[in-house]
């Protein structure tokens, strides 16, 4: 199956927002309703549907720096999903890489930024297998933030550097 990011538009939007989750997910991770709404009001984000083929599988949205952030070139990656019948076969991976190719091409970014929660093992590891390194607990949310730089991202085989 060939992953491709594509715009959330209203062609695709009952099925972004109809993906589902495995029921022990559900706490993890904000709906897309909610998702594409917040990024309705907030010029920064950025949303992707995720296709496999041409079908959608998953979400993806991300917050481009702000002028008012402190350390310039900070991305984060606030949501990814993939749809619960096409999970475990890598189409996560494959779909985050090319969100991060996205970021990488700003010759402006420095870091990008993922949180979890912490009892959120498979995030732990999948994230940690691409190279992001825990930097603690965000006081906020209770989230671990964890953060990688564009030259520390581990590929997957065969895909390269950005």
């Amino acid at each position: 199956m060939k992953i491709s990011l594509r715009p959330v538009t209203i062609q695709n939007l009952d099925d972004v927002v109809s993906l589902k989750l495995l029921d022990h997910q559900i706490d993890f991770l904000a709906s897309n309703a909610y998702s594409i709404a917040e990024a309705s009001l907030n010029p920064a984000l950025r949303t992707h549907a995720i296709y496999g083929d041409e079908q959608v599988i998953g979400f993806i949205l991300y917050c481009r720096p702000e002028e008012t952030d402190e350390k310039p070139g900070t991305f984060g990656i606030w949501r990814l999903m993939i749809d619960a019948d096409h999970q475990g076969r890598g189409y996560g991976r494959q779909a985050l890489e090319l969100v991060l190719r996205e970021i990488c091409a700003d010759a402006s970014a420095r870091e990008i930024h993922i949180c979890y929660k912490p009892a959120n093992e498979a995030a732990k590891r999948f994230y940690a297998s691409l190279g992001f390194q825990e930097q603690g607990i965000e006081p906020d949310t209770g989230e671990m933030d964890a953060v990688v730089s564009p030259a520390g991202i581990t590929w997957s085989a065969g895909t390269g550097s950005a």
